[in-house]
């Protein structure tokens, strides 16, 4: 009949180990910009690539970027948390020192409740 290939192998000279192998893998970024939208892809690329059958999701809680179909990607879907921007570059600078986030607290707990999470 047929021959196994593993009494083949002398035990002596034979090392074995085991590895965990991604089949459902979700990224979580904060915010989603184009070149971050770009990086998932590839990584989307490469994990089904080496699984096939894997699925790939990317969580993603702020969306920087204008919408563009998922289609012609390996992602499987994007979830966005809040269906909005997040603060713009210039006043999120402000929140870099504790003094700065405690003067602009406020303003940015109203950003947030502007935009609830959609949980």
């Amino acid at each position: 009949m047929f021959e196994r290939l593993s009494d083949k192998f002398e035990a002596a000279e034979t090392e074995t180990k085991a590895t965990t192998i991604t089949y459902f893998a979700a990224e979580c970024k904060t915010n989603l910009d184009k070149t971050m939208f770009q990086e998932a892809c590839a990584t989307a690329r490469d994990t089904k690539f080496a699984v096939a059958g894997a699925r790939y999701y990317l969580l993603v809680e702020w969306f920087d970027m204008t919408p563009l179909s998922t289609g012609a990607t390996d992602i499987d879907e994007i979830i966005i948390l809040r269906k909005a921007k997040r603060l713009s570059s210039n006043i999120r600078r402000e929140f870099a020192t504790s003094a700065g986030r405690k003067a602009r607290r406020k303003e940015y707990v109203d950003h947030l409740n502007a935009a609830p999470s959609e949980r």
